[in-house]
């Protein structure tokens, strides 16, 4: 299960960004106008370098399994590598509403599985 769960993953965030990503993307794309195949790169790209830095921290609180962290590791860079291959090859307007129907699914799925409060 934890390979699956690493390929999704990382194929989510090569291919949509998802996540924290989705506040940056949407500024990139819709507030300074940049391109959306970069401005989902960029996301990634600025995401990853933070979230290295954020296993840092996390370290200190959470005891990491280091066996299960390097799988999902190797497992979420293939899956990147894969998204991102597939993400050149879909329209951007494509992406964007993809993007956001996930978004508002998890929305709606959070809400509805806590009872009714975010």
């Amino acid at each position: 299960m934890i390979y699956i769960v690493g390929l999704i993953t990382g194929v989510l965030n090569g291919l949509f960004a998802s996540g924290a990503g989705q506040i940056l993307v949407f500024y990139l794309i819709y507030i300074i106008k940049q391109e959306t195949h970069i401005s989902r790169a960029a996301s990634v790209s600025v995401l990853s370098i933070s979230s290295i830095f954020a296993l840092f921290g996390y370290s200190k609180i959470v005891d990491f399994e280091i066996t299960k962290i390097i799988i999902l590791v190797i497992v979420s860079i293939i899956g990147g590598v894969i998204g991102s291959k597939i993400m050149k090859k879909i329209p951007a307007d494509i992406l964007n509403i993809v993007s956001g129907v996930i978004i508002i699914s998890l929305t709606v799925y959070r809400f509805f599985s806590n009872g009714g409060s975010l």
